[in-house]
């Protein structure tokens, strides 16, 4: 593979860790934000997305945990009243949940390789 940094191609299995982090830390901000508001639907959005943040951030069972986040962004773009960040990184977040499902959890998991 050509590469114009050869000597880091090291850190690629880094990289579902880092997406799974980043995930991990949209979706707890995101459960922080719907918690905090005193209305039923709000918060039992916030605890799925709490348990999608802990299953994703740990890595057990981090592709189901990716399946949940991606159905909760949807809702957040299906109802932009519960959005709780910008629409673009809303898309991010999408296409990091979409990465998660495709590649898997990554070497710093919980997860047992299928």
């Amino acid at each position: 593979m050509l590469s114009v940094f050869p000597s880091i191609l090291f850190l690629a299995p880094l990289s579902a860790f880092l997406i799974r982090i980043a995930l991990a830390i949209v979706l707890l901000l995101a459960a922080k934000k719907h918690w905090s508001n005193a209305e039923t639907p709000s918060r039992i959005l916030a605890a799925v997305e709490l348990a999608a943040a802990i299953s994703v951030g740990v890595g057990a069972l981090a592709q189901v945990g990716a399946l949940v986040g991606a159905v909760v962004i949807i809702y957040w773009i299906a109802r932009p009243a519960v959005r709780p960040i910008s629409y673009t990184a809303i898309l991010l977040s999408l296409v990091l949940c979409v990465s998660l499902l495709i590649t898997g959890a990554g070497p710093f998991a919980f997860d047992w390789p299928l």
